[in-house]
């Protein structure tokens, strides 16, 4: 069934219902700068109706898709000290209207006790763990009969080619759409690599550069090459160009329950960062829907 928030309002909370947040209300939010409010409007118009705001307070919660993904609902932004729970769950219930199948929250303050999101009724749903490589060090070298070839946003064959490594290799939750990774590619600093053999792709990894480090982004390989190092061969490959572009350390995440790849990570010689951790919350927004994320 749909899920309902149970819990209650905090005491602290005012007895105001919320508004849904059109472009045409931002100028009141009083914004910190054009651009802030530039970014505002362009997340309203390009996913209305799911945001919302009290004009009495001037506390807002902004709705944008989850890694472009219109299925997917993101309270991208949660501008509350009263009101919070009133409003996520305002956008939830705008967010069901609309047909989305889920809302969910990065919570990067765990450690502040419990979170505004399991508060306001949001359950968790996955715990993202962080590494970091500071150490140049040899690694062994990659099977010679793989192939890697750099895609280009123009290459939509090499994106098809992406989408189905990705979905094969990926729960339902962490999977990239088309959308995603035409965006992606475009991003400054952004490399990603098709790895194949014979021609037949098998693993892809996506990194960005900034200015003396890179992070890894993405890192699939296709199930059926699982357990053959071809993990390995992707990591050492994307480390090697990280490196050839400058990186002197490289950062990455993966989800706590995926001990495969934290198991690669570590004999890489990764080190654990937990101050970077986060945590997602959720709800599943419509009847039948409630799959979990590694559907």
């Amino acid at each position: 069934m749909t899920q309902t928030f149970a819990a209650p309002a905090s005491r602290r909370e005012l007895d105001l219902a919320p508004h849904t947040l059109y472009p045409d209300d931002v100028s009141a939010l009083r914004l910190p700068g054009p651009r802030g409010s530039y970014a505002v409007r362009k997340t309203l118009q390009a996913h209305p109706g799911r945001s919302v705001w009290l004009p009495e307070t001037l506390e807002y919660a902004l709705v944008s898709p989850w890694r472009n993904r219109p299925e997917i609902a993101h309270l991208e932004e949660v501008v509350a000290t009263r009101n919070a729970s009133a409003l996520i769950r305002a956008a939830f219930e705008r967010c069901a209207a609309h047909g989305d199948e889920l809302l969910i929250a990065i919570e990067l303050e765990a450690e502040r006790g419990p979170s505004r999101f399991q508060r306001a009724g949001l359950e968790p749903l996955e715990d993202v763990i962080t590494y970091e490589l500071d150490t140049i060090r040899a690694f062994p070298a990659v099977s010679r009969e793989l192939s890697v070839m750099r895609v280009t946003p123009s290459d939509r064959r090499a994106i098809d080619s992406l989408i189905q490594v990705d979905h094969a290799a990926f729960p339902w939750l962490w999977r990239n759409s088309r959308n995603e990774f035409e965006v992606y590619l475009r991003t400054p600093g952004v490399d990603v690599l098709l790895i194949a053999v014979q021609g037949v792709p098998i693993a892809y990894t996506g990194s960005t550069m900034f200015a003396g480090w890179g992070h890894l982004d993405r890192i699939a390989v296709a199930p059926e090459q699982q357990g053959q190092g071809r993990g390995r061969d992707a990591l050492v490959l994307a480390i090697a160009a990280m490196r050839r572009q400058g990186a002197a350390r490289i950062a990455l995440s993966t989800q706590r329950t995926n001990l495969r790849s934290q198991r690669l990570y570590e004999r890489c010689g990764f080190q654990r960062t937990p101050e970077l951790d986060y945590r997602l919350f959720g709800a599943w927004c419509q009847p039948g829907r409630r799959v979990g994320a590694s559907r």
